[in-house]
């Protein structure tokens, strides 16, 4: 479904499946988001007719509430391997040997970022029904063709990075064919392939960083996340959880 304006991808679909029951894979983009939302009420910023803001709709009754960080998992590897390719040497020619600085993470729990600089965020809003998850809408912002941001925004596009305009609906079409492909690991339950392959891409997975929590400053190092989606890092004090907002990476 393709929408003009609208104020949310996610509100849009989330009223969707309150009146009706929308077909599983069913995505909603707009050109422009007017009230787009991010992580714990967030606003997300996109300049309209120039990235990709859009939600999809699943049906994920397959999954227990308390498994549903591996959704996000999934998700995110997608978005993620898709960014990556992107950026890769392998299919952009044109670069120089200097343009192997590109680098993409996952940044805990689901933003995508490209060196020091977030290019792509998700919101997963779920339906939970008894056990299980019921119904899923996944909102997806990816920069594409954007050059300015706003003061104090550290954020970053595909434009940014390739110096080149992309042309949205392929890029959208690459996307979701990324996303279908994990999610489908995800209905096939391949949960210990998954938490690897998004463990080895975080953001400063396995480095000593610097950390904050209630304004405090600690250094450790992410080894991993549990079932819950808790961030595990190893801190002098030992192997401590932490959940999501709890911390902040100290850039």
């Amino acid at each position: 479904m393709h929408l003009p304006s609208v104020d949310s991808t996610n509100t849009y679909a989330k009223s969707l499946i309150a009146k009706s029951s929308p077909i599983d894979g069913t995505v909603i983009l707009a050109d422009e988001q007017f009230a787009g939302r991010g992580q714990s009420g967030n606003v997300w910023q996109s300049e309209a007719g120039k990235n990709l803001t859009f939600s999809i709709i699943y049906q994920t009754s397959f999954l227990l509430a308390t498994e549903q960080f591996y959704l996000n998992m999934a998700v995110s590897l997608g978005i993620w391997s898709m960014v990556n390719s992107q950026l890769s040497i392998e299919k952009n020619k044109e670069l120089t040997t200097h343009d192997s600085r590109f680098t993409t993470k996952i940044k805990w729990p689901n933003d995508i970022y490209v060196n020091n600089q977030k290019i792509a965020g998700i919101l997963i809003e779920n339906t939970i029904s008894g056990m299980h998850l019921k119904h899923s809408v996944i909102g997806v912002g990816l920069n594409v063709n954007q050059e300015q941001f706003p003061y104090g925004i550290n954020a970053t596009s595909l434009k940014e990075e390739l110096l080149v305009q992309s042309d949205l609906s392929v890029v959208l079409n690459d996307l979701l064919v990324a996303i279908e492909k994990y999610f489908l690991l995800l209905k096939e339950r391949k949960f210990e392939r998954l938490k690897t392959e998004y463990i080895e891409s975080l953001y400063r997975y396995n480095e000593v960083s610097a950390f904050a929590k209630n304004g405090i400053s600690f250094d450790g190092k992410i080894i991993g996340v549990d079932a819950l989606g808790n961030l595990q890092i190893e801190t002098e004090n030992g192997i401590l959880p932490f959940g999501f907002k709890e911390i902040s990476f100290v850039i």
